[in-house]
């Protein structure tokens, strides 16, 4: 059986390298599943992956799209989820198997089932924005009510998310953002405060907004060009979140010697990292937030099939919330 699927041969912008190609369907291997895909989420990294600015480098050819819904067409041996299941899943896209594609591969780390409830456009992304906000502030920082949470890129998938989970567990969010109409969309997410990082310094106007005490907690979707002016703007006892590197530099290094005298606690958050009891945790809580009506996936655009190495080139830009890319009817 053969199917569509995005494909880079080199490595270039998205419009010019990505080119829509008939290959064979390919068979799962042990614990991963084959996916038709209904809904792909594209983000900043498949952009970098493209170019060649990633951190990981997968082998040509290329076909992004780190993340999806869809339904479970075959499995291989010790996969969880029958033939049928509607999953949110990663992909094989560093082996050229991501989900710009009719069909993909899918391990089964990471997998979870699809809410009944939750349509397919958001669930797509839930996996690299929910939950790992959920695995970042419930999970590693302990987040508490009536603290404070700096998120570094508030109007991206992930800032934006992080906004509102954490406004639905009781703390006070402070976002930063660049311009107006990103810091507009901040506020729209529950943003308590929002920082222009272009009109003034990050540090003094966080202590100016909790009293000289700085944020309980740094969620960075940034990386490096912000690290020192968050280093500045976290209280004694702190926890600092890496989360991505939108600013393009790479994830941030943080001394040991600055972690010491400041007395803050460093770690990651990772959807593909965490206990089955977190994970079941995080699926119930999320789950039920989301039928509430207490969190809501931001997608600035649902882009058709046929339009997807647009909507990467459009990453990194004035996009605010997520891109996700309609599932190919060609079937």
């Amino acid at each position: 059986m053969r199917m569509k699927s995005w494909r880079a041969e080199t490595l270039g912008a998205p419009g010019e390298v990505l080119k829509l190609v008939d290959i064979d369907v390919p068979a799962p291997g042990p614990g991963e599943a084959l996916l038709r895909v209904l809904a792909t989420n594209i983000g900043l990294p498949d952009r970098m992956m493209l170019e060649g600015r990633y951190f990981m480098k997968p082998l040509l050819p290329i076909t992004p799209g780190q993340e999806v819904v869809g339904i479970v067409e075959a499995v291989g041996a010790g996969y969880p989820f029958p033939v049928g299941t509607r999953v949110i899943g990663g992909t094989r896209f560093a082996d050229g198997f991501g989900g710009l594609a009719q069909y993909c591969l899918s391990p089964a780390d990471g997998a979870v089932p699809a809410a009944d409830d939750m349509p397919d456009e958001q669930a797509a992304a839930v996996l690299g924005t929910f939950h790992v906000a959920y695995v970042g502030l419930v999970n590693r920082a302990g987040a508490k009510t009536g603290e404070t949470l700096l998120v570094l890129g508030g109007s991206g998938g992930t800032g934006s998310t992080a906004i509102q989970l954490a406004k639905a567990l009781g703390l006070t969010v402070i976002a930063t953002a660049r311009g107006p109409g990103k810091a507009a969309f901040c506020r729209r997410q529950g943003a308590d405060h929002v920082i222009d990082t272009e009109a003034g310094a990050l540090g003094e106007e966080v202590r100016a907004l909790t009293g000289g005490k700085g944020a309980d907690i740094v969620y960075d979707t940034v990386g490096t060009p912000l690290v020192e002016q968050a280093l500045q703007a976290i209280a004694v006892g702190g926890r600092y979140i890496m989360i991505g590197f939108a600013g393009g530099s790479g994830f941030p290094t943080i001394e040991p010697f600055k972690i010491l005298t400041r007395g803050i606690s460093l770690t990651g958050a990772l959807h593909s990292v965490r206990t089955p009891e977190e994970r079941d945790d995080a699926l119930t809580v999320l789950g039920r937030l989301f039928s509430d009506g207490a969190i809501s996936m931001p997608i600035d655009e649902i882009v058709p099939f046929t339009r997807a190495p647009q909507a990467l080139d459009r990453l990194g830009g004035e996009v605010h919330g997520k891109l996700i890319v309609a599932g190919s009817t060609a079937h």
